[in-house]
């Protein structure tokens, strides 16, 4: 054959070559970020999950409660202290009442002493 043939049979070789190496290489790099990635998705939901029981141990009502006490000296209010508040109460009646109407519970308030 002659010698022009072969340069570019050589040349369509190496480049098929070159194509198929750098084929295979991008495969791995993918692979490798995909696990990385797959590593930090597992740290953030550890992470996520480990936030989420902190937040519900920060919002439960015994704490709330115990952290009232200590650091603003809250206390409950005695029971003379409530009185129920009818939210439902036409402009110029009592609005102290016993019982609220069915759809609308009664407001809580607390007086001071």
């Amino acid at each position: 054959m002659k010698p022009f043939l072969w340069t570019i049979l050589i040349g369509s070789l190496c480049g098929i070559f070159l194509f198929y190496v750098w084929g295979k290489v991008d495969g791995v790099r993918a692979g490798y970020e995909l696990d990385a990635l797959l590593q930090k998705k597992a740290a953030l939901e550890q992470e996520h999950e480990r936030l989420r029981i902190r937040f519900s141990q920060l919002t439960s009502p015994e704490r709330i409660a115990s952290e009232a006490g200590k650091k603003l000296k809250l206390r409950a209010p005695s029971t003379g202290q409530v009185y129920l508040v009818n939210g439902n109460a036409e402009p110029g009646t009592p609005a102290f009442s016993g019982a609220g109407s069915s759809e609308d519970p009664p407001l809580r308030l607390a007086q001071r002493k």
